[in-house]
């Protein structure tokens, strides 16, 4: 993970979900459902943009993180091109 002002690059889908996901199952009213973390939310609520150094991202492609079955939808993503990506 690189941060550049407000733009966090991960080199791939794996280290942004380390950077994202809390890996334990919660029950909310019956219904299974996991936790972003902490770091995640602070850099959504101070604008950070995420960037996937990683043109066949399928965190990207699905705009989400999944745990298990689970699916949760993830804001801020910005498509990575090599060479061509500059903020």
């Amino acid at each position: 993970m690189l941060q550049e002002g407000k733009n966090i690059f991960f080199d791939n889908d794996d280290e942004f979900y380390q950077f994202c996901v809390v890996p334990q199952i919660n029950i909310v009213d019956g219904v299974m459902t996991f936790d972003l973390s902490s770091a995640y939310y602070n850099a959504v609520n101070n604008g950070c943009k995420f960037i996937i150094k990683d043109e066949d991202s399928s965190i990207f492609k699905h705009q989400a993180v999944s745990y298990r079955t689970l699916t949760q939808p993830v804001k801020n993503l910005v498509q990575y091109f090599d060479g061509i990506t500059k903020y």
